[in-house]
């Protein structure tokens, strides 16, 4: 049978592999450096990424179909968070140093909410070495809004960990791991020691609140790209890499050509992982390519070839996921529905803590001590979505005289959906006023119906109020005519 011609800008990525004695002679498993199986033991850095975003975004669809036919495997994919049994878990969006004597609530998926994803490496060879995390990503997903933001977390960030020590970041999830009884309780499984303690370091870290925490495993990835026909991916630049890792423990040569890849699994993984062909800040763009790439083709399948692959799929999260979020929960299927029919890769912003965005205080061999004015800086970025393309951002001035009232009335809209600024303070205002810096006509009508406003205390295509946030799109300044009710406004 003939063979049909190959689209040529969909050509597949060529990879021109050496075998590993050919460029290592006397390269063996037990004489191979430590650097060389700490590069190896990053492939997390993409299939954290991937995996967890198939699991919340590309099937939740069809997830009701799944909780039909799998009710064992989603159970097998929950697993508890110990937080909720353990009194020194935060419950706001500010972390003290003192522990908060409030026990552990998570959001609900109709309200913003946060992720922590957490790549662990348990594989054999790295045994001696101990279980650790690789990668550590929190995601932030607005529900009302439309839009998800990530950041990544360089492992060799300096943070106070939960033994009371400063120390790499990655190492909380181990701490966690091999004391999870002494830190949660009897019968508190290592896993969900190592998640817990890596969440609340977080917490402390970047001063958020996490909600849930995923878990992944890497094995998986490559099957879930060839499941879905490959990815297309538009390679910039020729990717050459003298010394990639495998799996033996050896190196390999590898070589991607520059212009649009139709990549199968192994390839993705190869494009997203190679570090030696630039830096870590170039693997992280191309990570992220890769990773919306994976969600386009997925998102461009209709409904019935998206079924078909449903056990495949399922037996791949199965084997290689577990999350506190309760998947075997009827509301939290139907939540995710809503949230992958709604959530389009143009509005998942990708953030990361690097020398370029923050400042670095101090480097001790491989340790990274950030500043932590930047750092905090980039966490408002990164929970408030304000890079995302028509996200309108609101700030609230307080001008009604009663103290508290800005803050309070901010938390109130962004747990609503709402892309909130920190609050602020205005000279004083008799009436309450929404000054729209353009015409951001959807969100606008939303906070007029959370507020109960009428026209006449809206002011579209205005001026920046005094005392407004240069990147604030909107601002409500809370006159006296200030109502209790609004600090649970709902829309």
């Amino acid at each position: 049978m003939q063979k049909s011609p190959r689209r040529r800008s969909l050509r597949p990525a060529k990879l021109l592999r050496r075998p590993s004695k050919s460029l290592l002679p006397n390269m063996t498993p037990g004489r191979m450096s430590t650097k060389r199986a700490d590069q190896q033991a990053n492939n997390w850095r993409t299939y954290i990424i991937v995996v967890v975003a198939l699991a919340l975004l590309g099937i939740g669809g069809t997830a009701l179909v799944i909780l039909r036919r799998t009710d064992q495997a989603l159970a097998n994919i929950q697993t508890s968070d110990p937080r909720a049994n353990t009194p020194n878990s935060n419950t706001n969006n500010t972390v003290d140093t003192a522990p908060n004597t409030a026990p552990f609530v998570p959001a609900t998926l109709k309200q913003p909410f946060t992720m922590l994803l957490v790549g662990v490496d348990k594989r054999a060879e790295a045994v001696t070495e101990g279980v650790r995390s690789d990668t550590l990503i929190l995601v932030r997903i607005n529900p009302q809004g439309n839009w998800a933001t990530m950041l990544s977390v360089p492992r060799d960030s300096v943070v106070p960990l939960p033994s009371g020590a400063l120390g790499k970041v990655n190492s909380a999830f181990s701490y966690g791991y091999y004391n999870a009884e002494q830190l949660y309780g009897a019968g508190t499984s290592q896993d969900a020691g190592g998640g817990a303690a890596a969440a609340e370091t977080m917490e402390q870290f970047l001063k958020i609140h996490v909600d849930y925490i995923a878990q992944v495993d890497f094995h998986g990835f490559e099957r879930l790209v060839d499941s879905v026909g490959g990815v297309i991916v538009d390679v910039k630049q020729a990717l050459v890499d003298p010394e990639y890792p495998t799996e033996n423990h050896g190196v390999e040569r590898i070589y991607i050509a520059p212009g649009v890849q139709l990549m199968d699994g192994k390839t993705a993984l190869i494009f997203a992982r190679s570090r030696h062909s630039t830096n870590d800040f170039d693997r992280s763009k191309r990570q992220q390519q890769v990773l919306k790439a994976v969600l386009n083709q997925v998102r461009s399948r209709d409904l019935a070839a998206n079924v078909s692959l449903l056990p495949n799929w399922i037996n791949v999260l199965e084997q290689n996921v577990r999350t506190t979020l309760p998947m075997s929960d009827v509301s939290t299927m139907t939540d995710l529905a809503g949230i992958a029919s709604h959530l389009d890769s143009s509005r998942i912003a990708q953030f990361s803590i690097n020398p370029t965005d923050v400042r670095v205080d101090n480097v001790l061999t491989s340790d990274i001590y950030w500043n932590e004015n930047d750092i905090q800086l980039l966490v408002k970025k990164w929970q408030n979505g304000s890079t995302i393309p028509g996200v309108a951002t609101l700030q609230v001035l307080n001008g009604s005289g009663v103290t508290g009232v800005g803050s309070s009335i901010s938390d109130a809209l962004s747990n609503t959906g709402f892309s909130v600024l920190a609050a602020g303070n205005n000279q004083g205002s008799p009436t309450t006023i929404l000054y729209d810096i353009g015409d951001h006509t959807s969100e606008r009508q939303q906070l007029m119906s959370a507020l109960g406003l009428n026209t006449t205390q809206v002011i579209t295509n205005a001026g920046r109020p005094a005392g407004a946030a240069s990147d604030a799109s909107m601002v409500l300044v809370v006159g006296a005519d200030y109502q209790a009710s609004w600090t649970g406004a709902t829309p």
